[in-house]
């Protein structure tokens, strides 16, 4: 009982604390300088790309575009090219190339 008396006894206190704080007074342009002050912080965040602007970006990406097509048609072009002389030359080094038409020879 003597424990509840004692917790009774502080919730009272702390409601006397809060009926004796005042009300604070303020500059009615506390709000106005604390939120331009937050806005000043936010510019001065640095980009660490300034200089990718998006024509750079756009000018890239072509560029990319332009000499990966150019590797796949030169890759294209080139390998029906090297596939029917390797093939050639493999029948060659085997003799797999006959003049008769012959099925037992």
């Amino acid at each position: 009982m003597k424990n509840k008396e004692h917790i009774d006894q502080q919730v009272e206190a702390a409601f006397n604390a809060l009926g004796v704080i005042g009300e604070v007074k303020v500059n009615h342009f506390f709000k106005h300088k604390v939120l331009q002050q937050l806005a000043h912080q936010k510019e001065e965040k640095s980009k660490v790309f300034t200089w990718f602007t998006p024509q750079l970006q756009m000018a890239s990406l072509a560029l990319i575009v332009l000499l990966n097509a150019s590797a796949i048609l030169y890759a294209f072009s080139a390998q029906t090219d090297t596939l029917d002389a390797s093939l050639e030359t493999f029948a060659q080094e085997y003799s797999l190339q006959s003049e008769t038409t012959s099925i037992l020879n």
